[in-house]
């Protein structure tokens, strides 16, 4: 099958693409179980399945979630469905599909911004800032003084005018608040995460979301035969262009982290703060595991990012703010012009899910280049 077959256009289609294997799944696997999880509060629905070659649990899962940033679904979708055509299913793959290892195949957790093309919830909420463990109101806990002293830029409160003049406009701003703060602090500031400003960008709520809540009571029933567990999260968007980033959270020489350089070390890894270009997030889906699970299980999370058209330069790191910063000012403070606005959406949902063949070709050559022999590496420690 083409690869490029995979990629679909539609949340309708993706979701049907991937149920569509549930008879095969059922016929195939000893045991097989498909839940879609009712999310509350407009949060769409969730779709699961859970499979194994034994019918009593293994010691060992890996889990694949797409869709925490609902537009970034799309490709996570095609690479969760290629991996249950050609790995799970084919019987003439070459691949040989571990005996003592379940899966867990989360599609589309975010189902609101994977249907509007928007990262965020139907709240404005960024679901991977929001994945933390207690029921407090999450502010008080996470304080971001970086982006409280930038939010003017960061979120303008007028509606939006022509593309070409906000972006000239936006450039100059842009390199004003770099010269005055450095690139470091403004890329903390936007990207860590913050709790106070509802309608502004990477906004993680102010008490845990309704999936958030669904998924914290369905995986402490369904994780908890298991004493290993390989999270594979697939986001789109940072790094370079038509690259691969494998990211995750873990402190340099914790359990976590010598957990996953067994696994993923020699592919590359930002490992820590002092990495070039890493950035720190709170209320990370991947971190939400050792929050919920016994101690003793050993975890093996990470952030599987595909890069689009290069965020790391100067003039990347640009564009991929002013494209976060507008269109979220489009959608609380509207646009002079409608032409204006959709030049924005579409080049913001380009950003997550180009139509270009050369990245379609080369993002599934990166996840399928390292995802197989990862797990294979997975089950046999």
């Amino acid at each position: 099958m083409d690869v490029l077959s995979y990629y679909l256009e539609t949340y309708e289609a993706c979701r049907k693409a991937f149920l569509s294997y549930k008879k095969q799944l059922k016929s195939k696997f000893a045991s097989f179980d498909y839940e879609c999880l009712e999310i509350p509060k407009d949060g769409g629905e969730l779709d699961v399945y859970y499979l194994g070659e034994k019918k009593k649990p293994a010691k060992r899962l890996v889990i694949m979630s797409s869709g925490i940033h609902g537009v970034e679904g799309f490709a996570g979708s095609a690479f969760q469905r290629r991996w249950i055509e050609e790995f799970l299913l084919d019987n003439k793959s070459p691949y040989k599909l571990p005996k003592n290892s379940d899966f867990l195949i989360l599609h589309g957790i975010n189902a609101h911004g994977f249907k509007n093309f928007l990262r965020v919830n139907e709240r404005n909420v960024d679901l991977n800032r929001n994945f933390a463990l207690k029921r407090e109101k999450l502010h008080k806990k996470f304080k971001n003084k970086k982006y409280r002293k930038i939010q003017s830029f960061l979120n303008p409160g007028s509606e939006f005018g022509n593309f070409l003049f906000e972006y000239i406009f936006f450039i100059l701003r842009f390199l004003g608040v770099v010269i005055r703060f450095g690139a470091k602090y403004v890329l903390d500031a936007a990207v860590n995460g913050q709790y106070e400003f509802p309608k502004g960008i990477y906004y993680g709520g102010r008490k845990p979301e309704p999936v958030v809540r669904v998924l914290r009571k369905y995986f402490k029933k369904v994780l908890k035969p298991y004493d290993r567990i390989l999270i594979l999260d697939f986001h789109t968007g940072y790094g370079a262009k038509n690259g691969l980033s494998l990211m995750h959270n873990a402190e340099s020489g914790s359990r976590t982290d010598k957990n996953l350089k067994k696994v993923f070390g020699d592919f590359g890894l930002l490992l820590n703060e002092g990495e070039e270009d890493f950035y720190r997030t709170s209320g990370d889906f991947t971190d939400f595991f050792g929050k919920i699970l016994a101690k003793e299980k050993d975890l093996f999370p990470i952030t599987v990012e595909l890069g689009t058209f290069g965020n790391l330069n100067v003039m990347g790191a640009i564009r991929g703010s002013f494209l976060m910063i507008s269109e979220n000012r489009i959608r609380f403070h509207g646009s002079r012009s409608e032409s204006e606005a959709d030049k924005v959406r579409e080049e913001f949902k380009q950003m997550f899910y180009p139509n270009r063949e050369d990245w379609r070709l080369a993002a599934m050559d990166h996840v399928f280049g390292i995802v197989p022999e990862a797990i294979t590496r997975f089950s046999k420690l």
